[in-house]
C-alpha cells in the first residue's frame, strides 16, 4: 500500500472514525475543520509509529499537513516510505 493511501485510511479510520467525506482525496484540506489539534497529534503519532520517521515541533506547519500529499512528501522527504509495509 502507497503512503498516501496509508495516511488516507489512518485518518479515515481513525482520526474521523470512519465519517471523513466520501471525496477525502489526497488534495482535500485537512486543517479546515475536518482534523483538529487532536486528531493531528494522533496523526503524527501515527506517522512516527507506521513509517518509522521522527516528526519534531518545527515539522508540524500548515504547509506540511494541509493534505495527505502534503504529509506524505513530509514522510518520503524524512526517509521513510517503506517501514511497516505490508
Amino acid at each position: 500500500m502507497e503512503v498516501a493511501e496509508r495516511i488516507q485510511r489512518f485518518i479515515t479510520e481513525d482520526v474521523l472514525f470512519g465519517d471523513a467525506p466520501a471525496s477525502l482525496t489526497p488534495q482535500t484540506p485537512l486543517l479546515d475543520g475536518l482534523i483538529d489539534s487532536l486528531g493531528l497529534m494522533e496523526l503524527v503519532a501515527f506517522l512516527e509509529d507506521e513509517f518509522g520517521v521522527e516528526v519534531n515541533d518545527e515539522d508540524i506547519t500548515a504547509d506540511r499537513f494541509r493534505t495527505v500529499a502534503d504529509i506524505e512528501r513530509l514522510v518520503i522527504d524524512k526517509g521513510a516510505g517503506k517501514a511497516g509495509a505490508e
